[in-house]
C-alpha cells in the first residue's frame, strides 16, 4: 500500500517550514492534551497553545504565512496555528449537535506525534522489559494451559523476542553513530554532552543498563527455552494452539496453522540461544570501543594547546605535509599571506648512489678445503699487508710528523682515522729495531682522540755521533 493513501501529500509540509519548531511544540501540546480529555474544542485548543507557547507565537515570523486580518495578534496566530494543522490534515475540526467545534485526531496523526515525541523526549522513556515479559507470559501460559492464553503468549513472546532485536541493533547503530559524532566533536563540552545528555540516556540507560541488571538475557534465557521445548513435544498443546489458530481465521488449513506455530517457537529459541553470542557480546565490543575512543579524545582536547599560538602550530603541521600542503595553501591563501621558502644545505647537495644492475653470470666453484689455495690466499695477504705497513713506510710517516723538528708529543699527532691510528701504532713498535732513527719515551697517562685512545708517547729524532 502507497503512504500516500494513508496520510494526506502536504502532511508533512510544516515540518520543513521556516516556523517548524513552533509546529512542532503546538503537536505536543495537542498530543499533552489529548492525553487528559477525550475531547478538547476548538476554543480550549487555542487557549492551550496560548498558555504554553506564548513566547514562541511572539518571537515566530509568520511573514511568509496566509495570515486573514484578524490573525496577527496573539490569540490570531494561535487560531492561524490550528487553521495550518486542520488544512495539512493533521487535526480534524467537527461542529456537534452544541454548536461547538470540536478538534480530532486521526490515527495516523496520533502515531507521527508520538513518534515525534518519542524521539525528542529520551529521557522519559522506560525501556520495556522484553525478555522478563516473554518468560512471564510463557510462564503464565503454561500453568493454566488454556488455549487463548498459550497462543496469545505465544504470538507476544515472538513480537517481544523481535522488539528486542530491533532494540539491540538499534543500539549497535546507534553506538557508531555516537562514535561518528565524536570524531567530529572540536570541543571537550561538545564532547562531554554527547557522551552524558545523549550517549547514556538513548543507548546506556534505556537498553544496556537493563539487559544487564534487570531484563537479564542469562538470567531468563534457559526457563524461556525449556517452556517451548516443552511445549513442542507436547501434542497437547500443539493441538490446542493449533485448534485455537485454525478457529481464530489466521490461516485457511489446519497444517499451516501448526506450521506457524512451530516456527514461532523456533524463531523464540533460535533466537535466544545466539543472542549473547551474535548481539549483546558484540554490543558490548562496540561499548567498549567507543568509551576508550571517548576518554582518549576528553584526555587530548584537555592536553592539547587551543591558543591562538597551538593552533597556528596546527596549522603549520599541517601545511608542512607532503601529502596536504598544496590543497591546504590554496585553501588559505585568502586569509593568509603565504610563500613556499626552499633553501639549499649541503645536504642538499647529496645525492645517493644508484645502484647498478649486473648482469647474472655463472658461478665458478671454488673448493674451500684445498690447501694450495689456503697458502696462496695467506702469502697474498701477507704480502699486501707488509707493503702497506712496512719499516720503511712506517719510517716515512715519523719523518713527515717531525717535519724537521727533533721531538713530537703524542698530542701533537692527529689522530682522526684509523690509517693514522695502526701507523703511530706499528712506529711504537719499530722503535726498538737497529736500523730506526728515531727513540721513544712513554710517559704517564693516555691521550685520547674521539674513539681512539692511546698512551703518551715523545718521538725523538736520534742524534748521530
Amino acid at each position: 500500500m502507497n503512504l500516500y493513501d494513508i496520510v494526506p501529500e502536504n502532511l508533512f509540509s510544516i515540518l520543513v517550514s521556516p516556523n517548524k519548531s513552533l509546529y512542532v511544540k503546538a503537536l505536543f501540546v495537542l498530543l499533552d492534551a489529548f492525553k487528559i480529555h477525550l475531547q478538547i474544542s476548538k476554543d480550549e485548543l487555542v487557549s492551550m497553545l496560548i498558555s504554553s507557547l506564548e513566547a514562541d507565537i511572539i518571537s515566530a515570523d509568520f511573514s511568509g504565512e496566509n495570515l486573514l486580518e484578524n490573525e496577527h495578534s496573539l490569540s490570531g496566530k494561535a487560531h492561524f496555528i490550528v487553521r495550518k494543522l486542520k488544512t495539512d490534515e493533521w487535526i480534524y475540526v467537527e461542529t456537534e449537535a452544541d454548536f461547538v467545534d470540536y478538534v480530532t485526531l486521526p490515527n495516523y496523526s496520533i502515531k507521527i506525534i508520538q513518534l515525534l515525541y518519542d524521539l525528542t523526549h529520551l529521557d522519559e522513556q522506560e525501556n520495556f522489559a522484553y525478555v522478563y515479559s516473554t518468560y512471564s507470559s510463557l510462564k503464565m501460559a503454561d500453568v493454566n494451559r488454556e488455549p487463548f492464553e498459550l497462543y496469545a503468549a505465544l504470538y507476544d513472546s515472538a513480537n517481544r523476542t523481535q522488539q528486542l532485536v530491533e532494540s539491540l541493533k538499534s543500539a549497535y547503530h546507534g553506538i557508531t553513530t555516537y562514535n561518528q559524532q565524536l570524531i567530529d566533536a572540536i570541543n571537550i563540552n561538545n564532547v562531554l554532552s554527547l557522551h552524558y545528555d545523549m550517549f547514556r540516556q538513548e543507548i546506556a540507560e534505556r537498553i544496556l543498563k537493563p539487559l544487564k541488571i534487570r531484563d537479564s538475557v542469562p538470567k531468563y534465557k534457559h526457563p524461556i527455552e525449556m517452556i517451548l521445548k516443552s511445549w513442542l513435544v507436547n501434542d497437547e498443546i500443539l493441538d490446542s494452539l493449533a485448534d485455537y489458530s485454525y478457529s481464530a481465521k489466521k490461516f485457511d488449513s489446519r497444517e499451516k496453522c501448526y506450521e506457524d506455530i512451530k516456527s514461532k517457537i523456533y524463531y523464540i529459541i533460535d533466537t535466544y540461544e545466539g543472542l549473547e553470542r551474535d548481539y549483546i557480546s558484540v554490543i558490548d565490543a562496540k561499548n567498549r570501543q567507543y568509551t576508550r575512543a571517548t576518554t582518549q579524545k576528553i584526555d587530548y582536547l584537555i592536553n592539547s594547546d587551543q591558543t591562538i599560538k597551538g593552533n597556528l602550530i596546527t596549522l603549520l603541521k599541517y601545511i608542512s605535509d607532503d601529502d596536504t600542503s598544496e590543497s591546504a595553501v590554496k585553501l588559505l591563501s585568502d586569509s593568509f599571506e603565504l610563500y613556499d621558502l626552499c633553501y639549499v644545505s649541503e645536504e642538499s647537495l647529496f645525492e645517493r648512489k644508484r645502484g647498478v644492475r649486473r648482469d647474472d653470470h655463472s658461478t665458478v666453484e671454488i673448493d674451500d678445503n684445498d690447501p694450495e689455495l689456503e697458502v696462496k690466499a695467506r702469502a697474498a695477504a701477507i704480502r699486501i699487508m707488509n707493503n702497506k705497513y712496512s719499516k720503511k713506510n712506517i719510517m716515512k710517516f715519523i719523518h713527515r710528523m717531525l717535519d724537521g723538528k727533533t721531538e713530537i708529543g703524542m698530542s701533537d699527532i692527529s689522530v682522526t682515522d684509523d690509517e693514522t691510528y695502526i701507523m703511530t701504532m706499528l712506529s711504537v713498535a719499530y722503535a726498538g729495531d737497529r736500523d730506526s732513527d728515531y727513540t721513544i719515551e712513554v710517559r704517564d697517562g693516555s691521550i685520547y682522540y674521539e674513539k681512539y685512545g692511546m698512551p703518551d708517547i715523545v718521538f725523538r729524532k736520534k742524534v748521530k755521533k
